[in-house]
């Protein structure tokens, strides 16, 4: 899409961009120039943030210390308890006999030669997790900063507050180091052993070191450095980075100095060393990186939880997580990057992108058009030619020219820096609302309105509305197929306009009920046109004209699709409401050819990088593909952009997996393994989880149950397994994981168990059942019989009791039948009462929404008989809903009823007014133009702004906004409602307080 650029070239021109456009200037360049990453780091706002806090589960917001064990989960150390983490739950362990910690204020966490995790805190407490069980120390008599365990014969080394260093042997023996022995302070913070064995020990006055396999131990004291306290220590390299309370330093060739000038007096709390890149965390400044690009930093105004950092790590998978004082946080690469207002947008509401030819980016938001390109995002000055600056559809001339739809101003033509044309509605276009821009193949411009199709031309511009063919005036999407077949897409359908001009309307009516049309791409080498609309995407034969949808029974979650864009893998995205789709061309092709019920999809959100999920559609393009292969998105919140190439190194990772969990007929059971379980067991449940943290929400699991399954059983991103009435037998439950694309890990979590037999089940009962039945058969039979005998007698004494009963009953029914008659006259009055009542609404008076469908239909008929005009008006009281929650809602009952006052003053007794729900009215008015309509309306619009609410505030006003639908001899008056809102929803697009037709 963008020519390489020079690396170092590159760093000069962002260093001249201003502090906020940096974060966008890098990225762009790494993204969209072809950067080669792995010479840089990635920017450090550019990482994929998420944040945990304990309204997620975490025991305690600070979070002292980050380790990941050897099976792969990752430990967390708060003042309320150790928390493991499995990508989806926390998991506390505390104190008490579980883990034999005198207190559940856990201050570091340090790992063995097996992988295995050591808790270590408050009162001294030491216990170590291993997949035996918990292992405890006697506790200590101070706070435990820090443990370094040696390899050889876990020797442990324990930083204290306030009482020095701890050596404990393997045999329990203990020696403390002071003062007295030559340390600079008490109180100790941190310790590292580095590759020669030494062991560095950070106080509160200063950096020592000792030599623990010399004897007698000896501290050494280190010189060049601040008497204050060194809160971190890291390897790096040969040599050793010191966080101090003045700044970072560095222990290199015997002496200590400051490693950068930036750094200098900045409180270092933890380090990081990731490659050559240093991650500091600090006491008040939030985090900072070190590395080729200098000194950046991330702070709460940036996303961080909190600017005190308290540890930091890398895990397998590469993600940098962060404790602070106020929750996790996690630094990720993810597969979108999105881009908004604060990264040089003009705004972020985008509705349109464009590749453009030259390489640069451009984008149409609500705010405004921006340009991007290696510099950064500019945002282009529409003034001249749009008031509104708001953006719908973008396009390229063949002269390399940018044609702008806008909301309110028509279409421009913008070309080397100026506006060089523009069309609107006062020369000649049928709206100002501008959805889709098409070069035609051979000369002039197509102009997709909301009032209709225009063509400009060298002999003028020519308009297509429905008289001309369109199922609806409402275009939104335009192709045009290199045989010349015009593709229009409307918010009725699809209509093809051919080559002498002609216009048809393409049959949908096999496509689930579909009706918008969004968009429109080519598959060239399937000879197929894409089509998203408001039931799935559908795939048009271009040579036999047949259509397939793919929907919801097809396997998509969702009926909406906006924009399609096939990537260089042939592959589909589509964007919708609720995210990014991206089907499997393999897949759609097999569905299409009827070898495959349903297509698999995968879903991207928030998530993935987007910062919203919610995609824009209904004018072109809402997505499209750039040169080098990343796909783009218009969003509601900015553009987000994926290399679909890239995805793959988000599924290299094989995720470990284990078993977690068991319940027995609903009740928590040991995970033992070779469990035997009672007779009759009828339900097993089994929890798993892929220790994944990347993407856990989409990680895949497949099951197989040795002794009951024939193959892997695939459970989708379901981490259960149920099963239920499994006969008695010997089992054995396997389990494994993978990320969407990924191979699945190769170590499988297995848990064998048994299910014992009733006694009943066993050979033998059943010889001693059979014997036993027979004998009991011959008594059965015969004292069955007599049985049978008594019981007839007793029926017939019954038969007579009941004869004689029945004829009571019938003399009493006769006796109530006159009454009964008088009661049904009475049910019969209520119930004409209760009708009437059903088709008013209880609060305003007027007439209910099932009153109003009726005379809907009734009117509509009757239009449709004697050709007089009728109009449907759709009105909505304006941001009522902050009057229900500033004044109440008894304030807002008093507003509707008065509102509904006004309407019935401003109507005819031939007028049918109802309350539609909510704020919403509907107001049929018969025998009445379009022309006479929007007078009614405005007058009542002006009445309520007149109304005085000033009994409940001086400050409260109320307005309305109301759309009007003149009655075009629809056969379903559904579409004259459609009308309507669609009329109500652009005046209150244009400002509220309006009325619209």
């Amino acid at each position: 899409m963008f020519e390489v650029l020079d690396r170092n070239c590159l760093f000069q021109q962002l260093r001249l961009l201003p502090d906020k456009k940096l974060v966008f200037g890098v990225l762009l360049a790494c993204l969209l120039f072809n950067c080669n990453a792995s010479t840089s780091a990635t920017p450090l706002s550019h990482y994929f943030q998420e944040s945990w806090t304990t309204r997620d589960g975490l025991p305690h917001n600070t979070v002292n210390s980050i380790s990941q064990s050897a099976d792969g989960y990752l430990w967390l150390a708060t003042w309320e308890g150790a928390a493991r983490f499995n990508g989806r739950v926390f998991e506390v362990f505390g104190r008490g006999a579980t883990t034999g910690l005198p207190d559940s204020g856990i201050r570091t966490l340090a790992k063995d030669s097996q992988g295995n995790i050591v808790l270590a805190g408050a009162r001294g407490g030491i216990s170590k997790q291993t997949v035996d069980g918990w292992h405890n120390w006697p506790a200590f008599s101070a706070l435990i900063n820090a443990v370094v365990i040696e390899d050889d014969d876990a020797t442990l080394w324990l930083a204290s507050e306030g009482q020095g260093l701890f050596q404990q042997r393997p045999d329990g023996s203990r020696k403390q180091f002071t003062t007295e022995q030559g340390l600079g302070s008490d109180v100790v913070h941190s310790l590292l052993k580095d590759k020669t064995g030494r062991l560095w020990i950070g106080t509160g006055r200063g950096l020592a070191w000792l030599k623990p396999d010399k004897a007698p131990l000896k501290i050494h004291n280190v010189e060049g450095l601040p008497a204050v306290p060194v809160f971190a220590l890291r390897q790096y390299g040969d040599d050793v980075l010191i966080g101090t309370e003045r700044g970072l330093f560095i222990f290199s060739h015997g002496k200590a100095q400051l490693l950068s000038a930036d750094l200098a007096n900045l409180p270092v709390s933890a380090i990081l060393v990731q490659d050559k890149h240093i991650w500091i965390g600090s006491t008040d400044r939030g985090l900072l990186r070190f590395s080729e690009r200098g000194v950046e930093t991330l702070s709460m105004a940036g996303g961080l939880p909190n600017n005190r950092i308290l540890s930091l790590y890398l895990d397998r998978e590469k993600s940098l997580w962060v404790g602070t004082n106020g929750g996790l946080f996690r630094l990720r690469d993810a597969p979108f990057v999105t881009y908004t207002a604060e990264s040089g947008l003009a705004g972020d509401y985008v509705r349109a992108v464009l590749a453009h030819s030259d390489g640069s980016v451009w984008v149409g938001t609500s705010q405004g058009l921006s340009q991007g390109s290696e510099t950064g995002f500019e945002t282009i000055n529409l003034a001249p030619a749009s008031s509104g600056q708001s953006i719908l559809s973008l396009a390229e001339d063949k002269d390399g020219a940018v044609w702008v739809g806008t909301y309110t101003d028509g279409a421009l033509r913008y070309h080397n820096g100026v506006i060089i044309d523009k069309y609107d509605r006062a020369t000649g276009l049928l709206a100002n609302e501008v959805r889709a821009i098409l070069p035609d193949n051979k000369e002039g411009i197509w102009i997709g309105t909301g009032q209709g199709l225009n063509f400009i031309g060298p002999d003028g511009i020519r308009s297509f509305g429905k008289a001309e063919g369109l199922p609806t005036p409402f275009v939104m999407a335009l192709y045009q197929h290199h045989d010349g077949r015009l593709f229009i897409g409307t918010g009725g359908g699809v209509a093809i306009m051919q080559t002498e001009g002609s216009m048809t309307a393409l049959d949908f009516s096999n496509l689930d009920g579909a009706e918008y049309a969004f968009g429109f791409v080519a598959s060239p080498e399937d000879d197929i046109l894409w089509m998203t609309t408001d039931r799935g995407l559908v795939a048009y034969d271009l040579q036999s004209g047949q259509t397939q949808i793919i929907g919801r029974k097809a396997g998509l979650p969702f009926d909406k699709v906006f924009q399609t864009v096939v990537d260089n893998d042939h592959n589909l995205w589509l964007s919708s409401n609720r995210g990014i789709l991206r089907l499997e061309r393999t897949q759609v092709m097999q569905f299409l050819a009827g070898t495959r019920d349903t297509v698999d999809y995968e879903l991207f959100g928030e998530s993935d990088g987007m910062q919203s999920a919610q995609a824009n559609g209904g004018s072109m393009q809402a997505a499209t593909m750039a040169a080098d292969g990343s796909v783009l998105f218009a969003t509601s919140k900015g553009l987000s952009i994926v290399k679909p190439a890239d995805l793959n190194r988000f599924s290299i990772n094989t995720p470990p997996v284990v078993i977690e969990g068991l319940h027995v007929d609903g009740a928590a059971t040991a995970l033992q393994q070779g469990l035997h379980l009672p007779a009759g067991t009828e339900r097993l449940e089994l929890q798993f989880a892929g220790l994944g943290y990347i993407m856990p929400q989409r990680m895949q699991y497949s099951t197989q149950l040795i002794g009951f399954d024939t193959d892997w059983v695939t459970r989708g991103n379901n981490a259960t397994a149920e099963y239920t009435n499994l006969p008695p037998g010997e089992y054995d439950f396997l389990v494994r994981a993978a990320y969407p694309r990924g191979d699945w890990s190769e170590n499988v979590a297995s848990f064998r168990f048994v299910i014992s037999p009733y006694y009943w089940q066993r050979p033998g009962f059943w010889l001693t059942f059979i014997v036993v039945t027979l004998l009991l058969a011959g008594f059965t039979l015969r004292w069955r019989l007599t049985v049978l005998h008594r019981r007839e007698q007793e029926l017939l004494r019954q038969v007579a009791e009941k004869t004689l009963e029945l004829q009571q009953q019938t003399d009493y029914l006769r006796a109530i039948d006159k009454e009964r008659s008088t009661l049904l006259d009475q049910i019969k009055s209520q119930a004409q009462e209760f009708e009437l009542q059903a088709r008013r609404d209880a609060l305003t008076g007027l007439a209910n929404r099932r009153a109003f469908d009726e005379s809907l239909g009734r009117e509509c008929a009757r239009a449709r008989r004697t050709k007089m005009p009728l109009c449907l008006v759709l009105l909505d009281i304006d941001h009522f809903k902050r009057v229900n929650d500033t004044f109440s809602h008894s304030v807002g009952d008093e507003i509707l009823k008065m509102v509904a006052d006004v309407i019935l003053r401003h109507c005819r007794e031939a007028d049918t007014v109802a309350r539609w729900g909510g704020e919403e009215f509907a107001l049929l008015l018969p025998d009445t133009s379009l022309k006479a309509a929007v007078d009614i309306c405005e007058r009542i619009r002006h009445a309520v702004m007149q109304i005085d609410c000033s009994a409940f505030s001086e400050d409260l006003h109320i307005t309305a906004s109301m759309g009007i639908a003149s009655f075009a001899d629809e056969e379903q008056h559904e579409k004259l409602l459609s009308r309507s809102d669609s009329a109500l929803y652009r005046a209150k697009q244009g400002g509220r307080n309006r009325v619209a037709s």
